[in-house]
C-alpha cells in the first residue's frame, strides 16, 4: 500500500466510524448514534473557550477531562499553551489518549485528585460539568486537590447543572448559584456566576427537530441554522429559567 493511500486511510480514523454501527443482534441494524445533548454540549465547550481567550496563561488543565473532547478543542484553539485532561478513570483517560494521538498538544493523565498528588501546576483550571459527578462526602478533598493543581492566584472557570433540572442517574446533586458560590467561596474568590442554557418549549422544538423516534437530521445548513438560534436566543438567560451555572474564580492567597 501507498504511503498516500495509507495517509487517506489514517485521517478515517480520527473517529471511530465501525463503533457506530451495531450488529442486529438487538433487535434491529442501526447505522448513527445520536447524542441528543450535543448541542448543549458543543455550545458550553464554545463558551469555555471564549472566556478561556479573557485569561493569561500559559498552562490549562481539564479536570474530570473523560474521553478528552474539551482538552482537544483547548489545544486546537490555544497551540501556545500547555494543555493537560486529568481524570479519575483510567478507561476514560485511555479513549482521551486514543482519540488525540494526532495532537502533541496535549496530554492526559489518570489521576485521583482527591488522594494523589501531581507533579505540576498550572495557571488555569476547567471543570466542565464534573463537580456534579463528586459525592458530597469526598467534596471538601477534592477541592483540596483541585487547588493543588494551581499557581498561586490561578483561574478557575467551572459549569455545573442547576437545580432547576432535576438531579439526573450519573450525578449527585445539582446547585443554584448561592450554592455553588458558598462550596467554592472557601477556597476561591468568586469572580463571577452567569446562569445559561435557557429552558422552555422552543428548546424543547429544536431538539425534537434535530432528532426523534421518527428520523436524525443530517442536513449541515438546517442543522447549523436549528444550533444558531439556541444560541442567539436560548444561551444567555436569568436563573429562574437556566439549566446549568458558569463560575469564574481566583484561588485565594495563602
Amino acid at each position: 500500500m501507498s504511503d498516500k493511500v495509507q495517509d487517506f486511510q489514517d485521517e478515517e480514523y480520527c473517529f471511530p466510524y465501525h463503533y457506530v454501527s451495531e450488529m442486529p443482534r438487538k433487535g434491529g441494524f442501526v447505522q448513527h448514534f445520536v447524542d441528543t445533548w450535543g448541542m448543549n454540549y458543543i455550545s458550553t465547550i464554545e463558551y469555555v473557550l471564549e472566556r478561556l481567550q479573557e485569561v493569561d496563561s500559559s498552562s490549562i488543565v481539564d479536570v474530570g477531562c473523560g474521553d478528552g473532547r474539551l482538552a482537544r478543542e483547548m489545544a486546537l484553539n490555544f497551540p501556545d499553551k500547555y494543555i493537560a485532561g486529568i481524570d479519575y478513570s483510567s478507561r476514560a483517560i485511555a479513549l482521551a489518549r486514543a482519540m488525540n494521538q494526532d495532537l502533541k498538544g496535549v496530554v492526559f493523565h489518570s489521576l485521583d485528585i482527591t488522594s494523589e498528588s501531581h507533579e505540576r501546576k498550572y495557571d488555569v483550571a476547567v471543570l466542565m460539568e464534573v463537580f456534579e459527578h463528586i459525592p458530597p462526602e469526598d467534596s471538601a478533598r477534592f477541592l483540596e486537590g483541585l487547588c493543588s493543581l494551581l499557581t498561586p492566584d490561578g483561574i478557575l472557570l467551572l459549569t455545573v447543572p442547576h437545580s432547576n433540572k432535576p438531579v439526573e442517574y450519573k450525578h449527585y446533586r445539582h446547585f443554584s448559584c448561592d450554592c455553588i458560590s458558598e462550596i467554592f467561596s472557601k477556597h476561591f474568590d468568586v469572580i463571577e456566576v452567569r446562569p445559561f442554557e435557557r429552558s422552555g418549549l422552543i428548546r424543547k422544538f429544536l431538539e425534537v427537530i434535530l432528532c426523534n423516534r421518527f428520523f436524525v437530521l443530517n442536513n449541515r445548513r438546517l442543522s447549523g441554522f436549528i444550533y444558531k438560534i439556541q444560541k442567539k436566543y436560548l444561551f444567555e438567560c436569568d436563573e429562574k429559567r437556566c439549566q446549568r451555572i458558569f463560575v469564574k474564580a481566583r484561588l485565594k492567597s495563602l
